[in-house]
């Protein structure tokens, strides 16, 4: 049997766990690169009175951009990277890559003047963190083919101006991973208005369609303001068992929230602490059915859709790989048959998106 107070544990920690999905998915941190001669290391900041004085005037400058957010919110920590000068080699950036690892973050944007091998490390990092359960997604400038990948944001733009004058997309990264790790999990990026932006990339509406089709991140300018087209992600080859909407900002910042403090609470508060028999298998299973029903109340996922249970397909694979006969076995009894240190479980939610396409009929009567 269950131990006794194993319930009110997991009960209390995926409570908690819930609680912070909801959090971070109000606000969340980004991490932002920059060079300079002085001040090397990372900076956690929850505000701008924070910068290290002694950084350069444009750094300074290029660091508040992250903080701005837009109006559907601002991100709660910029998580700051200052490492040396010098682009020769990517050396520097790898090593502040190396600080970095010790912070959870949700958005990263590199270096300002960022080199394309800068960019091959950035891609291949955030790549490793995500394989380790990480939340980490890159905004970074397109280049010359896209990253393929629901972890990495592309902004497309050759064309963007500000008062001062041109502004390179590269440059403009730190402002939008600022936008992405302030907006709500209720909302999405599309549609967010950049008002200190004069002018972007000009293309027909045809031309529009394609890039966000391709995975490319690109702005519009309606004669008033310049605003986000649609909060793409990179992603263009949808996996075999993966959803078209993956290519969504909005959807894998859900997805990436609920798995991050899924797998932490189990390993914190269930690994290793419970014998690997049926009864205790089910307890995770309620805890977790639990963690979904507090984001289906919050409006994270959608009402009465989400699901938890001991994965009979997954488990009747394992113990035929294991030379068991489960021919005359019931369902039941494959359930429970003991699985040496292994829990195989079945999840799953549908999580809500917003409203981003209409239709209005207007009847002239």
């Amino acid at each position: 049997m269950a131990t006794t107070n194993g319930l009110p544990t997991l009960k209390i920690a995926f409570e908690k766990a819930a609680q912070a999905v909801v959090s971070r998915s109000k606000k969340g941190i980004v991490a932002v690169m920059v060079r300079d001669e002085k001040s090397n290391g990372v900076y956690s900041m929850n505000s701008t009175l924070f910068i290290p004085a002694e950084l350069g005037e444009a750094n300074k400058t290029h660091i508040r951009t992250a903080f701005e957010g837009s109006d559907r919110g601002e991100p709660s920590q910029v998580v700051l990277v200052v490492i040396a000068p010098g682009t020769e080699d990517t050396d520097a950036l790898e090593a502040g890559l190396k600080l970095l690892e010790s912070y959870s973050i949700d958005y990263l944007a590199g270096p300002p003047d960022v080199t394309a091998d800068e960019l091959d490390v950035l891609n291949d990092w955030v790549l490793a963190q995500r394989e380790m359960g990480r939340t980490v997604k890159l905004v970074r400038p397109f280049q010359t083919a896209g990253s393929d990948n629901m972890g990495i944001i592309e902004l497309d733009e050759t064309g963007l101006a500000d008062k001062n004058g041109p502004v390179t997309a590269a440059s403009y990264c730190a402002r939008l991973a600022g936008i992405f790790a302030g907006i709500p999990m209720s909302m999405s990026a599309t549609n967010v208005a950049m008002q200190e932006l004069t002018a972007v990339t000009p293309r027909t509406l045809l031309e529009q369609q394609t890039a966000i089709n391709n995975g490319k991140l690109i702005f519009v300018h309606d004669g008033l303001q310049a605003k986000i087209a649609r909060a793409v992600n990179s992603l263009v080859t949808i996996p075999q068992k993966g959803k078209k909407d993956w290519s969504k900002i909005k959807i894998v910042e859900g997805m990436d929230l609920i798995n991050y403090y899924l797998r932490n609470t189990i390993e914190q508060s269930y690994k290793g602490r419970y014998a690997n028999i049926y009864d205790n298998k089910q307890l995770l299973v309620c805890a977790i059915q639990d963690f979904f029903y507090y984001l289906e109340s919050a409006g994270v996922l959608n009402l009465g859709e989400s699901f938890a249970e001991v994965d009979y397909d997954r488990q009747l694979e394992w113990l035929n790989s294991q030379g068991v006969s489960t021919t005359n076995m019931s369902r039941q009894e494959v359930l429970e048959y003991q699985t040496e240190s292994w829990v195989f479980l079945h999840c799953g939610g549908r999580l809500v998106d917003a409203q981003e396409d209409f239709e209005v009929r207007f009847s002239n009567l």
